[in-house]
């Protein structure tokens, strides 16, 4: 093929996608007499399936292009829902048009998959110049064989925690929005939810970002609003001021204080009911984000004595709020509850 665009380059530079296609399968029958390949079993399938050809059952050719002079461009569904059954081994031609002259290369499939995207759907990345090693399977310590046969829920859930695991590595703020997720097709405003809404996930935020209460807590608020976000199609402009504007708090549960705390004690305080409530009868929803927002798992009979330990963590090494014994607190008000 490289051979033929060097004495059409014309031609070869005009290709539709369509026509890179058709080139590439008239190329192959070219060439199948000095293979062990017969002329007859090379078909084109393309827009019916993956690959785009097929050879034999067990053999395909996904043939991608692009009219610019780079070796670069986005790639096929992780998910493969329209892959050939019987096919065991993909090879991807690809074209650069753009190049003077158009240029083509041929490389085991998954060993050009740089990474993953999302248009529509999650994709690879192509990238016809990656070394030994650098492909997206590498970075995620699977094969690639092995990944493709996963059902389409766990190819989902195995990329959403590398890139989460990744983000944590990196120390960066980010999470995989576009999959992983069942939530609202429209985005909307956290604040203009109802009350009972906000109540509930604003208990759920103190059970999964108690770092809230650190001194760090800008962090927190970040990953706050990019959970509202993934999870609930939700967006908060004024993360910080939806839990600490107010002005301080001089007193807690009936205590009062030798020195003024953040609001966002006395929000947690009105949401403590009903995060103990949460702890004790876990649904679905909180059990999974616990398992991605902790930073060690717990067994679903510890959660609350888990839970209060981090707190009584944060509280201590945040000099606002260490003079607080936020144990205590939450000791008292399980016992009014219980004699309620």
């Amino acid at each position: 093929m490289n051979e033929r665009a060097r004495k059409s380059p014309v031609a070869y530079s005009r290709c539709s996608p369509t026509e890179v296609e058709e080139v590439t399968h008239r190329t192959l029958i070219d060439v199948c007499a000095a293979t062990p390949f017969r002329r007859e079993d090379i078909k084109l399938v393309s827009g019916h399936s993956f690959p785009d050809i097929m050879t034999s059952d067990v053999y395909g050719v996904e043939v991608k292009s692009t009219n610019k002079d780079k070796w670069t461009s986005t790639g096929s569904s992780i998910i493969e829902s329209t892959r050939c059954e019987n096919v065991e081994r993909i090879y991807m031609m690809f074209g650069s048009l753009g190049s003077k002259p158009p240029s083509f290369r041929c490389r085991p499939y998954q060993e050009c998959l740089s990474n993953i995207a999302v248009t529509h759907s999650p994709r690879y990345l192509i990238d016809m110049s990656l070394k030994q090693n650098e492909n997206i399977f590498s970075k995620m310590s699977i094969d690639y064989d092995t990944f493709r046969q996963l059902g389409e829920a766990d190819k989902i859930q195995k990329v959403r925690d590398f890139y989460i695991q990744k983000a944590k590595k990196e120390r960066k703020v980010e999470m995989p929005w576009w999959m992983g997720k069942t939530t609202n097709v429209n985005l909307s405003f956290f604040n203009d939810q109802s009350a009972a809404v906000k109540e509930d996930l604003t208990a759920r935020t103190f059970i999964l970002f108690p770092e809230i209460f650190s001194k760090h807590s800008a962090v927190a608020y970040k990953e706050i609003a990019l959970w509202l976000c993934n999870h609930y199609s939700l967006l908060c402009y004024n993360i910080r001021d939806t839990f600490s504007a107010g002005g301080q708090v001089y007193a807690i549960d009936g205590m009062q204080l030798n020195n003024p705390c953040p609001q966002v004690v006395k929000r947690l305080m009105e949401s403590l009911d009903k995060i103990i409530f949460l702890l004790d009868n876990p649904d679905y929803d909180i059990i999974v984000d616990i398992g991605e927002y902790w930073e060690a798992g717990a067994l679903r009979s510890e959660l609350f004595s888990q839970w209060i330990r981090t707190m009584e963590y944060v509280f201590s090494n945040n000099p606002n709020l260490k003079e607080i014994s936020i144990k205590d607190i939450i000791e008292k008000r399980i016992t009014r509850m219980t004699y309620k």
